[in-house]
């Protein structure tokens, strides 16, 4: 098949009032719990104020399910992603198994609290939003830095203390 620039006019075709903008990346503390240790990680608009009555719910939310064992860990680390878009809440728990995998599992914020978020139709589904995906690259990129390294305390301590920071773009 021939593609010509006509074919794309329609691709990618987004209101032109629409702007994409940078967020910034406020790290929290770690979040330890049973069978794993979590990097905490606050998204938001540049003017967006921060929740942390928010980010206090999330982190009770995650303890309980841990310890009910319906959020399964196996001596993991990993990072959390608490995005807040617009009056919107996502929560991304992100963990390092396998080794070289990482496994996500996706909640939202209602009224209610707290819920996994349900799947999508068909076969592709969302994973990340662009601001999402460059915070996880950065957590790629130390996980990678780990595996390279002697794998012990220190290179485990060094992974933790790698935030990430600044804009997200």
């Amino acid at each position: 098949m021939t593609r010509t620039k006509s074919s794309l006019d329609a691709l990618a075709d987004y209101p032109a009032d629409w702007t994409h903008r940078a967020k910034p990346i406020f790290p929290g503390e770690s979040l330890y719990l049973p069978g794993a240790c979590l990097k905490w990680y606050d998204i938001r608009g540049a003017d967006q104020d921060a929740t942390p009555e928010v980010s206090a719910e999330a982190r009770d939310f995650l303890t309980a399910e841990a310890t009910a064992e319906r959020l399964e860990f196996r001596q993991e680390l990993g990072f959390v992603l608490l995005h807040r878009d617009g009056a919107k809440y996502f929560m991304l728990v992100c963990v390092w198994r396998d080794k070289n995998e990482m496994w996500q599992g996706l909640y939202y914020k209602d009224d209610a609290g707290f819920l996994p978020y349900p799947p999508k139709p068909g076969f592709l589904r969302p994973t990340q939003s662009i601001e999402e995906l460059d915070a996880t690259a950065h957590e790629r990129r130390g996980w990678s830095r780990y595996l390279l390294s002697e794998r012990d305390h220190a290179a485990k301590q060094a992974y933790l203390d790698d935030l990430c920071t600044g804009e997200l773009v």
